[in-house]
């Protein structure tokens, strides 16, 4: 009878065994194949980065589009203040080299055109003579239209003289050498002297600045004669006809160095300086009331 106990396999049973396996492959030696396979394969683009790239394109397109507005607004500005500064230069009769700063203030000189109208516009001229006087004009121009023959709301000029200038004016007012002109407490003030049978004498007259019928008049206001101060009776009194010229009030008409469309309205004694102002409504910048020069009657 046969033994039923099984036997251990022999070595050429495993052989046979192994060799089976190496035909059909195994599950280990299959995976590397696969994974070669899988990374050979296109991997997909990522919808991130396509969204990263429309970005990029809208912030160039951006920053273009502001550029070009920058650029566009700095050459309409410039345009309208050189048109500006043109039509100044011809008002005023000026040399075309005299420096005229303009500036346009409000929102953006491009938004301002399409409605037609600046807002406010400023002139500065500087070292302006106006006769006998010299000093800084600065006009202000309030609703200008964008075509300069069009009526602008309103003008106002301001002219400022220089304590130091103003002696060129005393001296026509006064009839007499004027010496150590200043402005203090609303007056012009400065000494003049006169003689009296050969003996000299030195008086401080003060001078009071109006508008007379559109001409700048000066009235005299205060007298001082040494360490008194006198009022213009009394001292007609005590030297006669002699220092009569010196208290009549004088008049100095400046229309015909401005344009005729500004009326002469104010003038005042600042701090070191003299204020005249002007102004005008309906003032057309290249019109012939701007272009001509007003007259004195």
């Amino acid at each position: 009878m046969a033994d039923a106990t099984p036997t251990e396999p022999t070595p050429a049973d495993e052989a046979r065994a192994n060799a089976a396996v190496d035909d059909t492959g195994t599950p280990d030696q299959a995976a590397p194949e696969a994974e070669a396979e899988v990374a050979a394969a296109p991997t997909p683009a990522r919808p991130r980065r396509r969204g990263l790239v429309a970005a990029i394109v809208v912030i160039s397109i951006v920053v273009v589009l502001g550029v070009a507005a920058v650029i566009a607004e700095t050459v309409a500005r410039a345009q309208a203040q050189s048109l500006i500064a043109g039509e100044v230069r011809s008002a005023l009769q000026l040399e075309a080299d005299h420096p005229v700063d303009v500036a346009i203030a409000g929102p953006p000189v491009l938004w301002q055109a399409a409605g037609g109208r600046f807002e406010r516009i400023t002139v500065d001229v500087p070292e302006l003579a106006i006769g006998d006087l010299r000093g800084n004009l600065t006009l202000i121009a309030e609703g200008t239209p964008l075509d300069t023959a069009q009526p602008t709301d309103s003008v106002q000029a301001v002219f400022e003289v220089a304590e130091a200038d103003v002696a060129a004016l005393a001296g026509l007012l006064s009839g007499a050498v004027a010496t150590d002109v200043r402005l203090d407490d609303r007056e012009i003030r400065f000494e003049t002297g006169f003689d009296v049978f050969g003996v000299p004498f030195t008086i401080g007259i003060g001078l009071t600045p109006t508008v007379e019928e559109g001409q700048l008049a000066f009235t005299p206001s205060s007298v001082v004669l040494g360490d008194e101060r006198l009022d213009a009776e009394q001292l007609q009194q005590q030297f006669g006809d002699i220092v009569a010229p010196l208290f009549a009030s004088q008049r100095v008409c400046v229309a015909q160095y401005l344009p005729q469309a500004l009326a002469l309205t104010a003038v005042q004694v600042g701090d070191e300086q003299l204020l005249v102002v002007f102004q005008g409504a309906d003032v057309a910048l290249s019109g012939p009331e701007f272009s001509t020069l007003g007259t004195c009657s």
